[in-house]
């Protein structure tokens, strides 16, 4: 198979982590028109459009093995049903900038899981980069009109572990097959428990759908569910998953910057003091990683 550079992983960790900063708002412009179990099943069966597509020269042609079906199970129960379930439940409760600020603390139990199950060295240069990113993103949502909802802030809190622990296992996968088929696989398993999830939200709780909320959930599924978790399993694949989630800070400020474009948002100096943090976080990370693979 293709290996991604680390170049292209890099390029690839903003890419996708834009795209999941626009989901917090998106997910907000519709939040109260369709409700998080119903949207979040749209959204993953509107991913899997994209993503079998993209893995279609992969599907019946590479053989999976039995002992790692489990594995499989693991990243689309708690990777893409949990998570994305807990996130749109999140994002209802608190809104778009504290679900995201939340979802920043995804580094430390990344870090700690990945050395836990995949025994992936924490450096010192990893634990600074850990601190920068969290002190950047509580700076962030600190300056920015946000609610604090302790509901929603506890699920947001339960869906980082869920990913934490899917994010280690997509490493583990990708170590042995294609980055989209990971993805695509994972999905289908999402889909176990966010079709009777959607329908049981819909029938009790109903819906108002109108084009605007169609065009959101269409977007959400091709981009935030399909093409954005391909391209973050293509980064587990090519970089560590304690680096990869080091850039986790990055998506409170794309959340931001969108927030206070399309929904109206404002911040203040705070937000600017953040970016720098976050900024030399990335830089950090990026020049430790580079210096590691430079080594024979």
């Amino acid at each position: 198979m293709r290996e991604t550079s680390k170049g292209q992983a890099f390029g690839f960790l903003f890419f996708t982590f834009f795209i999941w900063g626009s989901v917090y708002v998106a997910g907000k412009l519709i939040a109260d028109a369709v409700p998080p179990g119903l949207l979040a099943c749209l959204r993953c069966c509107c991913a899997m459009a994209p993503l079998l597509f993209m893995s279609r020269k992969y599907i019946g042609k590479v053989k999976i093995d039995r002992a790692d079906w489990k594995y499989f199970a693991v990243v689309g129960l708690m990777g893409y049903f949990l998570t994305i379930f807990c996130i749109q439940t999140a994002i209802s409760l608190t809104g778009a900038s504290m679900a995201a600020l939340i979802n920043a603390l995804t580094p430390v139990s990344v870090t700690i899981l990945a050395a836990l199950v995949l025994k992936e060295r924490i450096t010192p240069i990893k634990l600074v980069c850990l601190v920068l990113a969290l002190t950047g993103a509580i700076v962030i949502t600190r300056g920015a009109d946000t609610q604090g909802e302790f509901a929603g802030m506890a699920i947001a809190l339960v869906s980082v572990i869920f990913w934490g622990f899917a994010s280690v296992y997509m490493r583990r996968l990708t170590a042995k097959y294609p980055p989209v088929l990971v993805t695509t696989v994972g999905m289908a398993f999402s889909l176990i428990g966010h079709i009777p999830v959607g329908l049981f939200t819909a029938a009790t709780q109903g819906a108002d759908i109108d084009l605007r909320v169609v065009l959101v959930v269409l977007y959400l599924g091709f981009f935030g569910s399909g093409v954005a978790q391909f391209t973050w399993v293509k980064c587990l694949s090519a970089l560590p998953a304690s680096t990869c989630s080091l850039f986790y800070p990055l998506q409170p400020v794309f959340s931001a910057l969108l927030g206070a474009v399309i929904l109206g948002e404002t911040f203040t100096s705070a937000f600017f003091i953040g970016l720098v943090l976050i900024s030399i976080d990335v830089a950090l990370s990026t020049w430790e990683t580079n210096k590691l693979s430079a080594k024979p």
